[in-house]
């Protein structure tokens, strides 16, 4: 992280403007002659890989379900066992991960793309317009999910631009979430297909800035062996956004819904989002709940606890 963001005494919150300013990130990156060229790379041929770190490493996840045959590896481990050929495309925000761009460095046979609001080691640099001044990253996320889907053509400026407004539309809906959510001691997210790339996001942003232990689960793997763990101090978040195979993602959210309230866990449901991009509303959504959960609770969700000396020491250990 390059830039210290704004040290802010209340709200608003840098990270509120941030989530604000994402319906101007649409026309720019669809429009981008470096995507449109990173598009003709992946269609030479060869393996399509996605990394990244921590949101930019859900972002490459995310781009792995859009685009087809993709698949996404930690930065981390991509830079000791090098991608031989192909294209490997490279998520870094601010163009400074040290894993990404070692990565990227060590590809040397590969075509390489990295997806940032900066610059970087690559044959093709997508480079996106809004540079975050959060250190919860909003702007970090939605960026390259905009920047993978002009890549794949998984979406057109319309729909996108449709399904941000609708969703920002629904912000009293999360403020109401964030207060069900407020009291909980601990938070479980539950997602069903692309949902659980959503759920992974979610529990970062939960963790950054609300600073509340968050967990991410498939809906089918919560109810095998988490359950024991929770109990009413245990909130739960189930995601409902994907499209495919409705009926039965439904059926089977209702019985983790069924058996959070035995347990007394208090539950919220995100759906009822815009259709056409679930990656892209579940993106907002997840951000909405995690600035009105920052809100309940109290939290500066902008500097991700550095402005304490604890975990400034603890940050400054990692790097050194």
């Amino acid at each position: 992280m390059s830039e210290t963001p704004e040290v802010r005494n209340g709200p608003p919150w840098a990270m509120e403007e941030m989530i604000l300013a994402e319906p101007g990130l649409v026309a720019p990156i669809l429009a981008s002659p470096a995507a449109a060229e990173a598009a003709e790379s992946i269609r030479e041929g060869g393996p399509v890989v996605l990394i990244g770190c921590g949101t930019s490493e859900h972002a490459a996840i995310a781009g792995a379900t859009l685009i087809p045959g993709a698949r996404s590896r930690d930065a981390f481990e991509a830079s000791l066992d090098p991608q031989d050929g192909g294209v490997l495309i490279g998520i870094s925000h601010e163009g400074g991960t040290a894993a990404t761009l070692a990565a990227l460095r060590a590809a040397t046979s590969a075509r390489t793309i990295l997806i940032t609001a900066k610059s970087g080691p690559a044959d093709i640099v997508v480079t996106t317009p809004v540079v975050d001044t959060a250190w919860c990253h909003t702007v970090g996320y939605v960026s390259p999910l905009l920047a993978l889907t002009a890549i794949a053509g998984a979406a057109d400026e319309a729909t996108c631009s449709r399904v941000i407004a609708g969703v920002l539309e629904q912000r009293p809906r999360f403020v109401e979430m964030a207060r069900a959510l407020a009291g909980c001691e601990r938070i479980i997210v539950v997602g069903s297909g692309v949902d659980e790339v959503t759920a992974r996001e979610l529990s970062l942003k939960i963790e950054e800035g609300a600073h509340i232990p968050t967990t991410p689960l498939g809906v089918e793997k919560v109810l095998h062996g988490h359950l024991p763990a929770a109990d009413s101090r245990t909130g739960l978040v189930v995601l409902r956004i994907d499209p495919s195979a409705r009926e039965q993602r439904d059926a089977r959210s209702r019985h983790v819904l069924a058996a959070a309230a035995v347990l007394g866990m208090p539950a919220v449901t995100i759906d009822g989002l815009p259709e056409g991009h679930p990656l892209l509303a579940g993106a907002i959504a997840l951000q909405l709940l995690t600035l009105e959960l920052a809100h309940a609770v109290g939290t500066n969700p902008d500097l991700i606890r550095r402005h304490e000396d604890l975990y400034r020491e603890a940050a400054e250990a990692a790097a050194a």
